[in-house]
């Protein structure tokens, strides 16, 4: 499952934001969740850690399985590529035997520059993991377009 959007912003500005711990912890609490952001910048690659703690409305068959609040790290790396920037990512959720993963990339457009991030979810659980990978996904996909709009907001 894949998420873009295009920013007037340039490459340069919208990376800067993007792997701004300060930025990263601000657009959390905007989307009403606890965070802790740490970045590492590398000679070759950029680090971020998050610790997020997130509030879900679940389904019904998840909610028997699953507590609402939930702990979620994620390892993102950013890599120089030319004029743009490319990297992936890594979330687990704290208890739970579901792992996301995913890739991304920010390119100059003609307007300034397009992110993109594509998704996948890996859930170990006997029956159910299908429709677990399924509804983390579209809450995923959901977050990134919230996390994105408000990356927009900000740039102006």
């Amino acid at each position: 499952m894949a998420v873009s959007q295009e920013f007037s912003a340039d490459v340069d500005a919208l990376y800067g934001l993007l792997t701004d711990p300060d930025f990263l912890v601000e657009r959390s609490v905007a989307l009403g969740e606890d965070c802790d952001a740490e970045v590492e910048e590398y000679e070759d690659e950029t680090v971020i850690t998050l610790k997020r703690k997130v509030t879900r409305e679940l389904p019904a068959f998840l909610a028997k399985m699953f507590n609402p609040v939930q702990t979620i790290t994620m390892t993102e790396t950013w890599r120089p590529d030319g004029d743009a920037w490319e990297g992936d990512f890594v979330m687990t959720v704290e208890g739970q035997p579901v792992t996301i993963r995913g890739e991304f990339s920010l390119k100059p457009s003609k307007k300034g520059s397009v992110y993109t991030v594509s998704h996948s979810c890996k859930a170990k659980i006997p029956l159910v993991g299908g429709k677990v990978e399924k509804f983390v996904l579209s809450q995923t996909s959901d977050g990134a377009k919230d996390e994105l709009n408000f990356a927009a907001a900000r740039l102006g």
